[in-house]
């Protein structure tokens, strides 16, 4: 036997194996935040959650999630990941193992993957690079996103697809996630994600995009949205320049601060966790929102000279996450990574609870660069998880309130 059928047949062998432990001993946080086995046959729906201060279970849950929709992927069906940072080796083997039984494994990360290239390299070696095969891996141009104007942005997309699962039991089903899949996200970093099966608008929504992705075809490019019974998709970059086509000051236009109905009067509720708030159309509207009565509370890691006294205004209630928990400074602090709003009251007239999370920052070049996905969601289940998963970093951040530092109103590069 050749020593690279050898090797093909331990990095099988160590995929499958590494698969199967995730599967039979991969533990998931689901709504209640209790931890619970994954199953064998289908996957998890609903909202999934790392808790970078709990075990090492629950600051893997995340991880195990996509594990587990790896490892339960049909042959002859399709997993499409988009990802703007995948450093795991494990699951690299993982999707490897995917594809050695017959999973058609397609990939498109960013070009930056490769500042630690051993995942891709696995995955290169495997699946090769032809996107005109059954399985492949794909970076987007060097310096760019796949989309946004060339020379711009980067492929900040945190998702994955797979076409069938646990023998058809689920089909299109659809992971967004705010994490990237690298070890920092897991153990450091507040992360959320939503897993939704057998939705084929939202399901294919999400593959128009991922083709877009893969063909790099920024001349026919047009930011992209659509609905999908309890969830609708917003594809970025979008083009523009003015806070009219700013599609989270768009949502904010739609929020009613206070209003009374047969129990009396109400304020409505804004809370968000987002990793950095730089986009200055945006913390203006939190301003003014807070000034007409809304209840705005924000958990967040990062701002600018810009934004920072803006979102410190009255009637806004901030609280910085950037915690050096290990005191090393060569190290990542603890953060919030997620990128989610929560309203609770009068939205678009009618008085609802609803949300968006996906890897869209309340930045710039979230909107105008690069290549993102956001959920709208109005499930009630999966809002009262995230809800709970707010209160639960909130509670945990640091300074929190005491934010008047350098590092809150700073912009990592």
């Amino acid at each position: 036997m050749t020593t690279l059928r050898i090797r093909a047949q331990i990095r099988r062998l160590t995929g499958l194996l590494a698969g199967t432990a995730a599967v039979l001993a991969g533990m998931l946080i689901p709504a209640g935040g209790s931890a619970q086995a994954a199953t064998t046959a289908t996957v998890p729906t609903g909202a999934v959650f790392n808790k970078p201060t709990g075990s090492t279970a629950e600051q893997q849950a995340i991880r195990t999630q996509v594990q587990t929709i790896v490892a339960n992927a049909d042959s002859g069906s399709i997993i499409r990941v988009a990802m703007y940072h995948l450093w795991d080796d494990g699951l690299a083997n993982d999707l490897v193992a995917a594809k050695d039984r017959g999973v058609n494994v397609r990939l498109v990360l960013d070009h930056s993957t490769l500042d630690y290239p051993s995942s891709y390299n696995i995955l290169k070696a495997a699946l090769g690079t032809s996107t005109g095969t059954a399985s492949w891996v794909k970076l987007c141009t060097s310096g760019s996103s796949c989309l946004g104007p060339a020379g711009t942005g980067i492929n900040h997309n945190k998702w994955l697809l797979a076409s069938s699962v646990g023998g058809g039991a689920q089909t299109n089903v659809v992971a967004q996630l705010t994490s990237n899949l690298t070890p920092s996200n897991y153990s450091k970093y507040w992360n959320s994600s939503v897993t939704v099966a057998g939705n084929a608008d939202l399901y294919n929504g999400y593959v128009g995009y991922f083709n877009k992705l893969q063909a790099e075809s920024r001349g026919s490019w047009s930011y992209t949205y659509g609905n999908a019974g309890e969830y609708k998709y917003y594809f970025f970059p979008r083009a523009g320049s003015t806070e009219s086509s700013d599609t989270i000051v768009n949502a904010l236009d739609n929020v009613t601060c206070r209003y009374s109905d047969a129990s009396g009067a109400h304020q409505t509720s804004i809370h968000i966790a987002m990793l950095k708030i730089t986009r200055q159309a945006v913390a203006d509207k939190l301003k003014s929102l807070g000034a007409a009565g809304c209840v705005v509370d924000i958990v967040y890691s990062e701002t600018d000279s810009g934004t920072w006294p803006v979102l410190h205004s009255t009637g806004l209630t901030n609280r910085c996450y950037q915690h050096d928990n290990d005191a090393d400074s060569s190290t990542p602090n603890r953060i919030v990574h997620s990128k989610n709003m929560l309203i609770s009251g009068m939205y678009a007239d009618v008085v609802q609870k609803v949300m968006w999370t996906g890897s869209h920052n309340f930045s710039g070049p979230a909107l105008r660069n690069n290549d993102e996905a956001m959920l709208r969601i109005t499930n009630a289940s999966v809002y009262a998880a995230f809800e709970s998963n707010f209160q639960a970093a909130r509670a945990a951040a640091v300074p929190g309130t005491s934010d008047n530092v350098t590092i809150c109103k700073t912009e990592s590069s």
